[in-house]
């Protein structure tokens, strides 16, 4: 009997290892129950932020679709207008010129010519600077053509452009009797 107790004793010992063993096994898998559920939470609000940036980023990529669609229309209808201001450049500077002869052998009408149609090219792009559809760069090289053109025409490089002057100028330059009286009128036969 002696020896039945000391046996009893020892798996009473064993048991109670054994029951602490197991309560910090269940200690820890609850800790890690609790880790996971955690985890378990933390990964549906990850899932959920996930969708609603992905719808967002949808419609926002639907949204700038759109605007590039309509960008892309506009290029297209200012691309029309650049094709067909230029062939209608192209067109008029390949006419045959209808000026009469010059009365002024220093200045060819042909260069006065050039001048006109370099200021009105000038003001066509101002108009067009204006509105937001030409560059200040593109205003600028019109400028400097129609500056080019005014000297060739054997002006002051120094005289004031139209845009510099007052308007009793303005208007007297307006009126070309001056122009008239340089070239003949001759009737076309």
């Amino acid at each position: 009997m002696a020896s039945l107790t000391v046996k009893l004793g020892t798996k009473a010992a064993d048991i109670n290892e054994f029951k602490g063993e197991l309560s910090v096994i269940v200690d820890k898998l609850a800790t890690v129950i609790f880790e996971a559920a955690i985890l378990e939470d933390t990964l549906c609000v990850c899932r959920s932020e996930l969708t609603k940036e992905k719808e967002a980023s949808a419609l926002k990529v639907t949204g700038l679709e759109g605007c590039v669609k309509e960008l892309e229309e506009e290029l297209s209808a200012l691309t029309g207008q650049v094709a067909s201001l230029r062939t209608e450049d192209m067109r008029r500077h390949s006419q045959p010129s209808t000026s009469r002869a010059s009365a002024d052998p220093i200045v060819p009408r042909c260069l006065y010519e050039l001048w006109v149609h370099a200021e009105a090219q000038l003001d066509v792009y101002k108009a067009l600077q204006a509105s937001g559809r030409a560059s200040e760069v593109e205003l600028q090289d019109k400028h400097s053509k129609a500056r080019a053109a005014r000297e060739a025409c054997r002006y002051d490089p120094l005289t004031p452009d139209r845009d510099d002057i007052n308007s009793d100028d303005a208007n007297h330059l307006a009126y070309d009797s001056w122009y008239e009286d340089m070239y003949v009128i001759v009737d076309d036969v």
